[in-house]
């Protein structure tokens, strides 16, 4: 989340009179996150989120965001749920830009990250993958492989040379020797289906250590479903120095073993995409280091830790024999 467009009182108040949830009695922009602009409304009925959704985000896209988190609802999942306006639409335009509301889930993300939270985090995960099961609405991936090429390209011209060599001498080597070794062995017939795609530590709630809500659905799409555990082993195994933290890994699994159990292709594969997953987002972090509107409400993320956990993994992958596709 975060805010790149800004709203006042006066609109906020005539957007809010297409639906029926009340009359607004406060609001604050939400500044966590990279994506969209996010504000927490209060109202006379309650407390909502706002999105607006920025440039990044393709209109087509948004009604595939939406039916999804209808689709978990409906399951009993803990997550957002989009509401519709007086006419029982769900997508309306604030300012020129797609704009959805949705309900308001209690609870804080975690700073400090337990065993048990990852073991939670793990279950939580394969709940959410075994309820969407049956969802038939599919969308691509564009942050998988299929997208890294132009990300790399991106990143090569909009980067200046001394920020990638203060970052790791040769990084832009690093990344496409990466690269290169994923497009050879990346293992294309692993289950498929969706993914959250950003399941952070920021972007699952907790109440009394229990997990009461998963947000920011704005990533998800269809892909590997171990690719979307590699990219929560990512964000929960590791401590605030970058060292991998094997009791959290192996809480994680238990827990999403504990709901939907990998098979032994997945198993095999999991170490290529936890170094697949820390290469999406050093890229991503890398391009919005330099490349985030300075007028833009938001902290861009230091890519430095994901060379880190880059280098990580691509040691671990290093001992392991896989076959050319």
């Amino acid at each position: 989340m975060a805010v790149y467009t800004n709203l006042n009182e006066g609109q906020i108040i005539d957007f809010l009179k297409l639906y029926d949830i009340g009359e607004l009695i406060s609001f604050s922009g939400i500044t966590e996150g990279i994506e969209n602009s996010n504000f927490h409304l209060k109202t006379s009925t309650g407390n909502f989120i706002l999105t607006m959704f920025e440039k990044r985000v393709d209109i087509k896209d948004i009604p595939f965001f939406i039916k999804i988190m209808l689709h978990l609802n409906k399951n009993g999942y803990y997550c957002p749920k989009p509401i519709c306006d007086k006419n029982s639409e769900f997508l309306q335009e604030l300012r020129g830009k797609p704009t959805i509301i949705v309900n308001f889930l209690e609870g804080k993300s975690k700073n400090k990250i337990t065993i048990e939270d990852c073991n939670q985090v793990g279950s939580s995960m394969g709940l959410m993958h075994l309820y969407s099961k049956d969802f038939k609405i599919q969308r691509d991936n564009s942050l998988s492989i299929k997208g890294w090429e132009t990300l790399i390209k991106n990143c090569s011209s909009a980067v200046p040379a001394s920020v990638l060599d203060k970052l790791q001498p040769d990084l832009m080597k690093d990344i496409q020797n990466s690269f290169d070794f994923f497009v050879k062995f990346w293992p294309h017939d692993l289950p498929k289906g969706f993914i959250h795609g950003d399941l952070f530590p920021d972007n699952v709630f907790f109440i009394d250590d229990k997990i009461t809500g998963v947000i920011d659905f704005y990533f998800s799409c269809t892909d590997i479903l171990t690719y979307d555990l590699a990219i929560a082993i990512n964000a929960w195994c590791f401590d605030k120095q970058d060292n991998f933290q094997d009791e959290k890994y192996q809480a994680l699994l238990k827990g999403y073993n504990s709901k939907r159990k990998l098979n032994k292709d997945e198993e095999f594969f999991l170490p290529l995409l936890c170094q697949a997953a820390s290469l999406r987002f050093l890229l991503t972090r890398l391009f919005d280091w330099v490349n985030t509107p300075i007028e833009a409400d938001v902290v861009p993320k230091n890519p430095e830790e994901y060379i880190a956990k880059h280098k990580y993994f691509k040691k671990l992958v290093k001992n392991i024999k896989y076959v050319e596709n």
